[in-house]
């Protein structure tokens, strides 16, 4: 996949929402995002599609109760077809799970295979929809 400077304007977009989870800006983690149609496949619960604010809501929630938040992204490839870019992407990220009312938190990791869809708008990159897999396939236990 190419190596031009949209490709790396699209990466970049992506390092900005995990560096917003990391220092807690909501509102440039929301900026990242389409205005409209945004949507989300998780690979945590809820196993559902989300869409617009129920998506941004969740990932609003992670970065309300994750402190000390550290990230990794491997990129895998990006390819941009005019105002749409795929990024492929491995991630890795870790904090500290906060439990709301009971004062007490527990480590916490994630790792994901993503597949992010930007659209151009206004000049900017922006996540239209995400998909977040387990990093290794579930091996059956027969």
């Amino acid at each position: 996949m190419g190596g031009g400077s949209e490709e790396r304007e699209a990466i970049e977009a992506i390092l900005d929402v995990y560096e917003a989870m990391r220092t807690k800006d909501s509102e440039r983690l929301i900026s990242r995002h389409a205005k409209s149609g945004y949507s989300l496949f998780n690979d945590a619960p809820p196993y559902e599609l989300l869409q617009d604010e129920d998506a941004l809501h969740l990932k609003l929630s992670l970065m309300s109760q994750v402190q000390d938040l550290t990230y990794s992204v491997k990129e895998q490839g990006v390819e941009v077809l005019g105002d749409v870019a795929i990024v492929l992407y491995e991630l890795e990220m870790s904090g500290l799970l906060v439990y709301q009312y009971r004062f007490e938190g527990s480590r916490w990791v994630r790792s994901a295979r993503c597949t992010a869809v930007l659209k151009k708008e206004e000049g900017v990159w922006r996540i239209a929809h995400e998909h977040f897999s387990a990093p290794y396939p579930t091996r059956s236990s027969t």
